[in-house]
């Protein structure tokens, strides 16, 4: 059987499960009971789109589905419509093709997390709120730029998201956007105040990259940049607390990092702890996995993790919690 019959044997098979929960809800299971096809379904879309797009033999390995497998994670959630729900999805590179489905329709979530969250920062509330586990650095940014309607559909938008990431790294440098129409346009955050109020002469050099190559489009640089800012953020943050001593290592993790942010005067709450780890996950998949598949909203995601270290952190006067 070919694979155009094969994805309109699934799909005659298996749509009805995403609609059926769409207005009901009531599926769950029965979603549970197909997530074998489903992995297939999701598979066979990937690669029909990848054939009819006839991509270049040599740049097979920057497609996240034919460099390794993958384990896909589908999280059900009630919609903020009443009586409505709908799926999130995402993927990380894996040894074995695997699919989870994580039934999350009983949290209560805000009106913020369906009105103003991007599809990744949907994904991190549901980390730091451990409705579901911590992402990893194998997490695959192109996978988690839409909603599941169907496995075709996500399987497809899946694939479009690395083709045109690679169509922003091979264009051309755009003419530089003025600094300040850029921070007012395009930023939902001061990232001048901060500047300002960091002093650090290296600080704001660094982060002045990061906002050249948001200017200019060149989203993995700047994403990888930013990793770097958010490492010299904390560093300053302890450094302005007295909490760098002999023992603190010349090349930090994230987990020293969080090891030393849970130590007076801080004393990090286990919430923002996993908050943090999650801005590195999402950092490390960007410099360690993804190969360039950066888009705008990422970028924007780690700025926003930056905005909220300096405020939460930086910006706060731990000698008077302690009085």
């Amino acid at each position: 059987m070919d694979i155009v019959k094969k994805l309109n044997r699934y799909e005659n098979e298996l749509l009805g499960l995403f609609l059926n929960f769409r207005v009901n809800g009531n599926n769950v299971s029965d979603i549970e009971k197909n997530k074998s096809s489903l992995l297939e379904y999701a598979k066979l879309a990937y690669n029909y789109y990848y054939n009819k797009m006839q991509i270049n033999e040599n740049q097979e390995d920057m497609f996240a589905w034919k460099k390794s497998a993958i384990k896909i994670k589908l999280i059900l959630i009630a919609d903020f419509d009443i009586g409505r729900y709908k799926t999130l999805g995402f993927a990380e590179a894996s040894k074995f093709d695997t699919i989870e489905i994580v039934d999350a329709i009983d949290h209560d979530l805000p009106y913020t997390f369906y009105k103003k969250f991007t599809n990744l920062e949907k994904i991190s509330y549901l980390v730091q709120n451990s409705i579901i586990s911590e992402l990893t650095d194998d997490l695959i940014l192109a996978s988690a730029q839409t909603e599941v309607t169907d496995m075709h559909n996500w399987a497809k938008s899946f694939l479009l998201e690395e083709i045109n990431n690679i169509d922003t790294l091979t264009k051309p440098s755009i003419e530089l956007i003025n600094f300040n129409d850029s921070i007012i346009r395009a930023k939902r955050y001061d990232l001048e105040e901060l500047m300002y109020f960091v002093n650090n002469q290296q600080f704001t050099a660094e982060l002045n990259e990061c906002l050249y190559a948001y200017n200019n489009q060149k989203w993995f640089v700047c994403a990888t940049g930013l990793g770097g800012v958010l490492e010299h953020l904390l560093y300053l943050v302890l450094e302005k607390n007295d909490m760098i001593d002999r023992s603190f290592p010349s090349n930090a993790t994230i987990s020293d990092y969080i090891s030393y942010m849970k130590k007076p005067p801080v004393k990090m709450e286990r919430r923002q702890q996993t908050m943090i780890k999650n801005i590195f996950n999402i950092r490390n998949s960007v410099s360690h996995f993804n190969q360039g598949f950066t888009s705008k909203d990422q970028c924007t995601y780690l700025m926003n993790g930056i905005k909220d270290i300096f405020d939460n952190y930086y910006n706060t006067d731990f000698s008077l919690s302690d009085n």
